[in-house]
């Protein structure tokens, strides 16, 4: 009896001690995906997800400011403004939102804690780029009808109606970014840029839809656009350099050439997104659906570019737009310190003005 009992506490603490072994095992195994390999992670790396680090700054911070500016100005609550708005929403949410995940992922740390969340942040990527270049689709459309059709616009484009835009726009880019996560297995929607082998025809639609509706018909739309809207900014000058118009033409013009230099910011908007998303999207199509090896040094560069523009797009808009840079200065508090400032400098200027003078009569007696 005393061995079978011996036998039987020997046999529960084996078991003890193997079950003990593997729960510690697997909760080490699981704790190293929450911690980067150093053997994998190279200086190329390093120096991306700092570059990504510092995008998400200025991205998350600048973008709000916009936000933040336009709200405050009531004369900033324009359909143009709106539009603006909704572009730096779009940049702010994928900055805070899809980023981190992806430098995470640059360097080997397993962010998600279950591959459900990986279903959620997976779409983010398409929605927000959808939703940024469906905006600037909008601003350029917006910019055609205030130029070249002034008589129509009040009707076309009024307030309520750049809201059903933005609406149905968002709503556009949610569909859009949907449909991978009906097919892909938990193995892949993890893996960035993996796809669904067991789905090949799925995603090869889908990726077509995308370059249809993300890439070719809006780029097709913001040139034609921008071509109509120069053609008729040239029209302008020369018709100003013949001297035909009147007073009130002129007074026109005017209104007229500060709507062209928004239009000539907002198309350069325009082409630094494709410039910005444009190789990083052929380069992926290549590597999923070609045979070509793309190098990893070219994925890294090319997501760098396609996300530096959530940080460029504010910056580039806020200095080249004097009436919003007006509107960020006086609400950073920078105005009265600015005014201070050469006030300043014009009461030494006249001091130093008055100090030689009295010097020139001095010597002069």
């Amino acid at each position: 009896m005393a061995k079978l009992t011996s036998m039987i506490l020997f046999t529960g603490m084996r078991r003890l001690n193997s079950s003990f072994t593997l729960n510690y095992s697997t909760t080490r195994s699981n704790l190293s995906d929450w911690i980067p390999n150093e053997q994998n992670i190279s200086s190329g790396i390093i120096i991306q997800s700092v570059f990504l680090a510092l995008v998400i700054i200025v991205g998350v911070v600048a973008n709000s400011l916009v936000c933040l500016v336009i709200y405050k100005r009531r004369n900033l609550h324009t359909v143009l403004y709106s539009f603006l708005v909704s572009l730096s929403v779009s940049d702010l949410l994928h900055s805070a939102l899809k980023m981190p995940t992806t430098m995470l992922s640059t360097l080997h740390i397993r962010w998600y804690p279950h591959p459900s969340f990986c279903y959620i942040t997976t779409p983010f990527g398409v929605l927000f780029g959808a939703a940024t270049v469906f905006n600037l689709c909008a601003v350029a459309l917006n910019q055609y009808f205030i130029i070249l059709k002034p008589l129509l616009y009040p009707m076309v484009m009024t307030a309520r109606h750049a809201r059903y835009v933005i609406a149905g726009l968002w709503a556009g880019s949610i569909v859009i970014s949907l449909p991978p996560i009906f097919w892909r297995s938990a193995d892949t929607i993890c893996k960035s840029g993996a796809v669904s082998n067991d789905n090949y025809l799925s995603e090869v639609l889908y990726l077509s839809a995308l370059w249809t509706f993300v890439v070719i018909i809006p780029t097709v739309v913001m040139g034609i656009s921008y071509t109509k809207i120069f053609l008729e900014a040239r029209r302008q000058i020369f018709k100003m350099r013949e001297g035909t118009q009147l007073n009130g033409e002129l007074r026109a013009s005017h209104t007229r050439r500060k709507e062209f230099r928004a239009a000539a910011l907002l198309a350069l908007v325009g082409g630094i997104f494709i410039l910005c998303w444009l190789p990083f999207f052929v380069v992926q199509t290549l590597h999923k659906f070609s045979a070509a090896n793309i190098a990893p040094f070219y994925f890294r560069l090319f997501l760098c570019v396609m996300y530096s523009k959530s940080a460029i797009n504010p910056l580039l808009y806020t200095a080249l737009n004097k009436e919003l840079r007006k509107a960020l200065i006086q609400y950073l508090g920078l105005q009265k310190k600015i005014s201070h400032d050469s006030k300043a400098r014009v009461l030494n200027t006249r001091m130093s003005n008055l100090k030689n003078g009295l010097n020139q009569h001095e010597s002069l007696l």
